[in-house]
């Protein structure tokens, strides 16, 4: 594991198209063979688009009422998978079902095969399935009032317009929070923008009809909507962190304690030392617990440390 964290260092925060597969190589000697106490569905649909597909990774044992974690990937608005490989993003979902916590890992639509707000319609889906299903033997008597939601990079730009409602870009009324949530996870999210970039200045234009800021813009003041304690909230960037994606939570930091309520309240802002933009997700099931055991943390606070050790 040193070497990995040798290469991060070496690398800092550099992360080009195509880098993510580097650092899925450097992780892979480090995953343990898929637990035997986990139970793993694969791909129950939950709308009627192609990609709308989710796997359940479900804690062999008790029927009592068990927290629920969804993950939602990234990769950029336009690739990414629930299985990027046989270990990648399964990591995510065997470590938190051994802790008792069933995962509902979820793929979405991807540009250029989506426009906005589908990625938000798609979260909405997922999160309807899980409320309407969860709680069954078959997926391990899940409670649909302990739902964490997670998202990494594009994943969490996703649920946070799902979240905060994609329609109060475009000026319409907001619809009810529902299903419920218990806290959410964002990690390396891109509230905003760097329109430099000539792949995400492609993206946008294809998922927003405009790359003008003026479209896409309000997204880290209308994500601040559930600014309270009522939903909590988990911050999450790295060192070694990509310059568009730490100025974008920087941009939600400000944004949120300035419409908190009560006011001056602040999420929980959680700066992983030793990693990049990826490794933070990619590490998670490994020897190096530095991200999941925050995470755990989180969560259990979250569910009012009920329903799991």
């Amino acid at each position: 594991m040193e070497a990995v964290f040798a290469k991060i260092a070496e690398e800092t925060s550099k992360f080009e198209l195509g880098d993510e597969e580097k650092w899925r190589k450097l992780y892979d000697p480090f995953y343990p063979k898929p637990p035997s106490n986990v139970t793993v569905i694969r791909d129950q649909r939950y709308g009627p688009a192609e990609r709308n597909m989710l796997d359940v990774f479900v804690p062999n044992g008790d029927d009592l009422a068990k927290p629920v974690v969804m993950y939602v990937h990234g990769g950029g608005f336009f690739s990414g998978d629930k299985m990027w490989t046989e270990k990648v993003y399964s990591n995510i979902g065997w470590f938190f079902a051994q802790h008792g916590i069933i995962t509902v890992v979820v793929n979405h639509r991807l540009v250029p095969h989506v426009q906005y707000p589908g990625g938000a319609d798609d979260m909405q889906l997922a999160r309807e399935w899980i409320y309407n299903h969860i709680s069954s033997a078959t997926y391990g008597y899940g409670s649909v009032d302990k739902v964490v939601l997670f998202g990494h990079s594009s994943g969490g730009a996703h649920v946070a317009m799902n979240l905060y409602s994609a329609s109060d870009i475009v000026g319409a009324p907001s619809r009810p929070l529902f299903p419920p949530v218990a806290g959410v996870i964002y990690l390396s999210v891109p509230f905003w923008y760097d329109r430099r970039k000539p792949m995400r200045q492609k993206t946008i234009r294809s998922y927003y009809g405009s790359d003008s800021e003026d479209v896409w813009g309000v997204i880290p003041s209308i994500a601040t909507k559930f600014a309270n304690d009522k939903i909590p909230v988990y911050l999450g960037s790295v060192e070694w962190e990509v310059s568009e994606t730490i100025d974008a939570h920087l941009k939600f930091f400000d944004a949120y304690r300035a419409k908190s309520k009560p006011l001056g309240t602040l999420p929980l802002f959680h700066v992983l030392k030793r990693h990049n933009h990826i490794s933070n997700v990619l590490s998670i099931g490994t020897e190096d617990t530095s991200q999941s055991d925050p995470l755990l943390a989180f969560i259990q606070t979250c569910v009012n440390n009920q329903g799991f050790s």
